[in-house]
């Protein structure tokens, strides 16, 4: 009895350990399940196996409707025929959306897509693209052999999938179908990756290359353009040492910051354009419809090619232009020339003082009026006085002799230093210029006007007229007062009045 007891205690020992040992092994082989659907070629293998019974199923269905229309059409007959349609239609319909259109999903999973082409590095800004080619490429590689490693974990997987059937005593030959079917596609995957991992090293020298060739020219460029700034720069110096003054010093920096800008961006094309035939021909087209869109513009440019070349006023010259048919006076100096505008600070003047009646203003004035406005110029070719003229009328019975004589001493006395500064003036300017008449006297003229003698006083001043306008105003006005038979004529009126007294004469003043 106590061996019959002994027995049954071995046996359910036994068999408590046997069950322990199989839950132990279905729960290592669900683990194993859950870390082989969590990877996606895991997952479409699946899917590609599902996809094949489907592709049998349906063949087995087509050969059996076959067979069927071949029997006598009996109303069993035909039921079946049309259930057998509809599981066919039902395939096609599953085959349709699993395969997406593709004939061997597998093959889709394992293909690997080509590498992008290099390119061609044709200025600077296009070496940050290649940056960014180059850290394409390395990940694009990275991903696929992630997805190589991940081929690696699952035939790794199906092998323990495989133990724990054997160990449970179950059938594990779709098991080791799957390791075969794997383990080709890793050779297949394998084969391909090496092949993208020399095509990626060829496109990643190639566009280092191109970077590097790059690189050099663009360091060539700046060489280039430096020692293009450096020889303007040292003619720039070389013409201020030589300079006359300070408009001149002005006037040729401009035109040699023109001609430096101008050839480093020929520099510039001819460096990183290829076809300068086809740049030619393009320019040509654009450059027509440009002139003819932006004409003012094109003339502005124009006329200041032609301000630089004739000389004609530069900056430090005083001018007058006369806009919008003799509306507008502009009198003053100039202080800029641009590719576009002359620009002038406006000054108190005679103009200011009769017309405008505002000065001080910075007044900007597009190039092109030099081709339809009259300019003139104060100081050109360094004269720095002009002819400026007072008219005093004095009365008809006035010695106008006498007035002549002290209107001629006052202008003598006060325009003298413009009058010996100007003599000099003209008489370099007859070098240059068919100059006849240099009389720089003042003159004196005698009018007979309106309301008595006309005495017009014409003497050269500075181009800023008022203040030596206005001192011999007031001293030839001191002048005539001072002199008994000099009377200073003005508008009035004689009236009669009649009465019984002889006739009398009483003159009264028009305001």
């Amino acid at each position: 009895m106590r061996v019959l007891w002994l027995l049954m205690w071995v046996v359910f020992l036994f068999g408590a350990d046997n069950n322990t040992t199989i839950e132990q092994l279905t729960h290592n082989l669900q683990s194993i399940d859950k870390k082989l659907y969590e990877m996606d070629f895991y997952v479409k293998y699946e899917n590609y196996q599902k996809l094949l019974q489907l592709q049998q199923a349906l063949e087995l269905i087509q050969k059996e409707i076959i067979k069927l229309k071949r029997h006598r059409q009996t109303y069993k007959i035909k039921k079946q025929l049309d259930t057998l349609k509809l599981k066919q239609i039902a395939y096609k319909k599953q085959l349709e959306i699993m395969s997406g259109g593709k004939d061997n999903l597998f093959d889709a999973l394992i293909s690997i897509s080509p590498l992008p082409k290099p390119f061609s590095i044709t200025n600077p800004f296009a070496i940050f693209s290649a940056i960014t080619y180059i850290k394409n490429i390395h990940e694009t590689i990275k991903k696929y052999e992630e997805k190589y490693k991940e081929l690696d974990t699952i035939i790794e997987l199906l092998n323990q999938k495989m133990a724990l059937y054997k160990s449970l005593h179950k059938n594990y030959a779709d098991i080791y179908q799957t390791i075969q079917d794997f383990t080709l596609a890793k050779s297949i995957y394998y084969s391909k990756l090496m092949q993208l991992k020399t095509e990626a090293k060829l496109y990643i020298q190639t566009m280092k290359n191109e970077e590097k060739a790059q690189i050099q020219k663009l360091i060539t460029l700046i060489i280039t353009i430096f020692i293009s700034v450096f020889v303007f720069t040292l003619v720039k110096m070389a013409f201020r040492k030589y300079a006359n003054n300070l408009e001149n010093i002005y006037l040729i920096n401009k035109v040699i910051n023109f001609l430096n800008f101008s050839v480093i961006v020929l520099i510039v094309a001819f460096f990183y354009i290829d076809n300068a035939t086809y740049l030619i021909t393009i320019l040509g087209f654009a450059s027509a419809g440009i002139a003819i869109a932006m004409k003012d513009w094109f003339m502005n440019i124009f006329g200041w090619f032609v301000i630089l070349i004739t000389g004609n006023f530069k900056v430090g010259d005083r001018i007058k232009i006369i806009l919008q048919n003799g509306q507008v006076e502009v009198i003053g100096d100039i202080i800029d020339i641009t590719a576009s505008r002359i620009v002038i600070h406006e000054d108190v003047t005679l103009t200011t003082f009769i017309k405008n009646r505002r000065a001080g203003r910075i007044i900007f004035v597009p190039n092109n009026v030099i081709f339809t406005n009259p300019i003139f110029n104060y100081t050109h070719n360094g004269l720095k006085a002009v002819w400026d003229g007072i008219d005093i009328t004095i009365t008809f019975d006035s010695d106008y002799k006498r007035a002549e004589y002290l209107a001629r001493e006052i202008t003598k006395k006060y325009s003298k230093g413009y009058t010996d500064i100007t003599r000099k003036q003209l008489n370099k300017l007859r070098n240059v210029y068919n100059i006849k008449n240099t009389q720089v006297e003042p003159r004196i003229y005698t009018f007979i006007g309106e309301y008595g003698i006309v005495i017009s006083c014409w003497y050269l001043n500075n181009y800023a007229t008022l203040n030596l306008r206005s001192k011999i105003s007031a001293e030839i006005l001191e002048a005539f007062r001072n002199e008994k038979n000099i009377k200073i004529a003005y508008n009035t009126i004689d009236i009669k009045v009649k009465d019984e007294q002889p006739s009398q004469t009483k003159t009264f003043i028009q305001p």
